[in-house]
């Protein structure tokens, strides 16, 4: 008789696919969530055939999810050993904010060169939204919001090449967060800080916003690190 395979807690925590439309971008938002989350850790070695079971989908339809996972960074694909969630380092961290740092300062030049105000609305509602965070606390929320404010800012660019770039590194530093969510600061000053780079786009200080910007992403990587340094030492 052939062996049952035992099903592991985190893959109890995926939930059976039953729409039959996009089987795969269903099944990559199911692992997606569940790796940004550490539901599934780092390391975990990721197996179609038990993925495809717990999910009710096809080997195809997970083979084509792991596949966008790996363009996210989010999974390694190992030749002849198969797919593993990754484990970011320091060294990874730091080289992602450098990246992160000159594609966002491609996408400021942008904008301010459109001398288009009105286009820093968005911007301006997310720092708004940060007012009210500040009194809740919340690291995992602010720092989705602090994502959400860059992110906005890389798509008022229309820059869409160098925005698929930023997503990609957008979402591991999302994963790193969730990993050391107990040590992250709080988000004490989050809304004046996005509020003077407003501030200087909307004066049209290209040098002094770009440079602002810079050190803004900068400080977020040294907060980062060594919220990891802590989490190493626990």
């Amino acid at each position: 008789m052939a062996r049952i395979p035992e099903t592991t807690t985190w893959q109890q925590t995926l939930t059976p696919i039953k729409t039959q439309t996009l089987l795969a971008d269903q099944v990559y938002q199911n692992l997606s969530h569940a790796i940004l989350t550490r539901q599934i850790k780092p390391g975990q070695h990721l197996v179609e055939q038990p993925l495809a079971d717990q999910l009710s989908v096809s080997r195809v339809s997970i083979r084509e999810a792991i596949r966008r996972l790996a363009q996210d960074g989010l999974v390694e694909i190992i030749p002849t050993k198969g797919s593993f969630v990754v484990n970011l380092t320091a060294d990874d961290v730091e080289e992602i904010y450098q990246l992160r740092s000159a594609l966002e300062t491609i996408a400021l030049k942008e904008i301010m060169i459109q001398h288009n105000k009105r286009m820093l609305a968005p911007l301006e509602k997310i720092v708004t939204q940060m007012i009210f965070l500040e009194k809740k606390e919340d690291r995992l929320q602010g720092a989705s919001l602090d994502n959400q404010f860059h992110r906005t800012l890389m798509n008022l660019s229309g820059l869409q090449r160098t925005i698929r770039i930023w997503e990609q590194m957008s979402t591991q530093i999302t994963m790193v967060i969730y990993t050391v969510s107990s040590h992250y600061p709080s988000y004490e000053g989050l809304s004046e800080r996005h509020a003077k780079l407003v501030y200087l786009m909307r004066a049209g200080e290209f040098e002094i916003a770009s440079a602002y910007l810079q050190e803004h992403i900068q400080e977020g990587a040294q907060l980062l690190l060594g919220a990891m340094q802590l989490t190493n030492n626990d």
